[in-house]
């Protein structure tokens, strides 16, 4: 199971919503987190604070992230 996470995500937070998920999982086997820096709720990057208006702005997901998600799927 992979779980990916935006650092800049105000929706769903790597303090609260990831930290649960990481809590009841991180003992499994299988499972990965990986956190993104730049990356929103979408996946695609900027820089400071997430806002709801960021993502009315056409955009894409980064290429590194899908390619990473490719690889893990390659790899399973």
């Amino acid at each position: 199971m992979l779980f990916m996470q935006g650092a800049r995500d105000y929706q769903v937070t790597v303090a609260d919503d990831l930290a649960r998920w990481k809590a009841g999982l991180d003992a499994q086997t299988g499972v990965e987190f990986r956190v993104y820096a730049e990356a929103n709720h979408l996946f695609f990057p900027g820089s400071g604070p997430s806002t709801p208006e960021e993502y009315a702005v056409p955009g894409h997901v980064d290429p590194s992230i899908i390619a990473e998600i490719a690889d893990w799927i390659a790899q399973q």
